[in-house]
């Protein structure tokens, strides 16, 4: 079973575990020590199943839908030779491609501003 690091910011690390945990995806949170303030929140392990035909799906449709449920919303996969995608817009089957080569990834749910 391989894992991908998932770097989860304050506002994202609910709504995106829940997300997991709701699809029966396996996580686990990874301890930081740290001398100072991180940007992340977190960072949790995503556990790969590796008996599916595309090992990286289920987690594709978690992310897909996660973004669709509210605009205020970004997933950004880094691959293995440092290409960045932001992957708003795309579809669970790119999603699944860019997972396949994917080195980590960055949950971030900026909190909605009230208008006046």
């Amino acid at each position: 079973m391989s894992s991908l690091p998932v770097h989860v910011f304050k506002d994202s690390a609910t709504s995106f575990t829940e997300a997991l945990s709701a699809n029966g995806i396996e996580f686990s949170r990874r301890i930081q020590l740290a001398e100072g303030p991180m940007a992340a929140g977190w960072i949790i392990d995503v556990f790969s199943a590796v008996k599916e035909a595309t090992p990286w799906g289920a987690l594709a449709v978690v992310i897909v839908a996660w973004l669709k449920a509210k605009s205020n919303r970004k997933v950004i996969i880094t691959s293995r030779d440092n290409e960045v995608v932001h992957t708003e817009g795309l579809s669970v089957e790119d999603t699944i491609k860019i997972l396949e080569r994917a080195k980590d990834i960055a949950i971030i749910e900026v909190p909605l501003k009230d208008n006046p």
